[in-house]
């Protein structure tokens, strides 16, 4: 897709610095997403800012050409040959264009179980470069396989990334379900729906994804419930614990991470889990600014739950 705009005062051009090889060119290139999953979508957001009469080869309107390095070794080169001449363009000129390409013309190699640190950069662009990470691949692994106390998961943010351990000594079928939701994606694209500072963030419900629905958030579940585990882990700050209603045995998706110790959660709610990294991430959303229902005014959208599986 590319856009073609009058110059806007003020427009954030993301990652970058200005090009230098192209006179009377600003180019940034940015990932709309800083973690894409394997069998993903890497959307590229190339704007070029027009600060000089000149005019630009065609590829940038209709190609591309990138260097790759896939944890800081040279990775595959990803070309197209733009379509005819150079184009000539007026100073004020802003073009946006999001380039769309599979994950996996980046990282070609299936079965990491690691997330891969890419960089790109347009050839012969100065600026127009980024970085991003691509998750590894976990919807074909026998989650019956795999060692609870060790396996980690990344939930990933459009504030940041935590990274989660779990108790399953001490309610493994909550561990369970939480890391069967996310194989399957269930949680990708829902929001935390409910956040008190100095208290806790809340996420997991499927009518999240659904911003007509916000009536309805804070209701949803994977159309099951799961009987309560409660156990004697203190609900100190980063426990992962499961929302449910006033019934013990009405838990399903829903989660919180507490923010703040809250000892009179404790044995009253199911903890399954800690946040080993990320309490960063956890005050800035926990510090959103929110409104009615403690919603916040800006959305903050788990992007995607990452399995990081250890076999037994």
């Amino acid at each position: 897709m590319v856009r073609i705009l009058p110059l806007l005062l003020g427009v954030g051009l993301g990652l970058g610095v200005t090009a230098q090889d192209i006179p009377g060119i600003k180019a940034t290139l940015a990932a709309t997403r800083s973690v894409v999953g394997a069998a993903g979508v890497v959307d590229l957001r190339l704007v070029l800012e027009v600060v000089a009469d000149t005019a630009v080869p065609s590829e940038l309107l209709t190609g591309y050409s990138f260097e790759v390095s896939v944890d800081e070794k040279v990775g595959p080169a990803i070309q197209k040959a733009g379509k005819g001449a150079s184009v000539p363009l007026a100073k004020g000129t802003l073009i946006e264009r999001t380039i769309s390409l599979p994950a996996a013309r980046f990282v070609p190699v299936a079965g990491a179980a690691s997330f891969s640190a890419v960089a790109v950069q347009w050839s012969g662009v100065s600026g127009a470069n980024c970085v991003f990470k691509i998750a590894p691949d976990a919807s074909k692994v026998d989650l019956s396989m795999i060692d609870l106390d060790k396996t980690r998961v990344v939930l990933v943010t459009n504030h940041g990334e935590m990274l989660v351990s779990f108790r399953p000594d001490k309610a493994p079928n909550h561990v369970r379900n939480f890391l069967k939701l996310a194989q399957q994606g269930f949680y990708d694209g829902t929001k935390f729906h409910r956040v008190i500072r100095n208290f806790m963030i809340q996420g997991g419900d499927p009518h999240t994804k659904d911003d007509t629905k916000q009536h309805l958030w804070g209701q949803g579940d994977p159309g099951y419930k799961i009987d309560a585990e409660f156990n004697d882990i203190k609900h100190v700050r980063g426990v992962l614990s499961m929302a449910r209603s006033s019934a013990p045995n009405s838990a399903g998706s829903q989660f919180y991470i507490v923010h703040k110790d809250s000892p009179h959660l404790d044995g009253q709610y199911t903890a399954f889990g800690n946040l080993e990294s990320g309490a960063d991430t956890l005050d800035s959303i926990a510090s959103t600014r929110v409104g009615a229902r403690d919603m916040p005014v800006e959305p903050v959208v788990l992007e995607a739950v990452v399995i990081l599986p250890v076999m037994h």
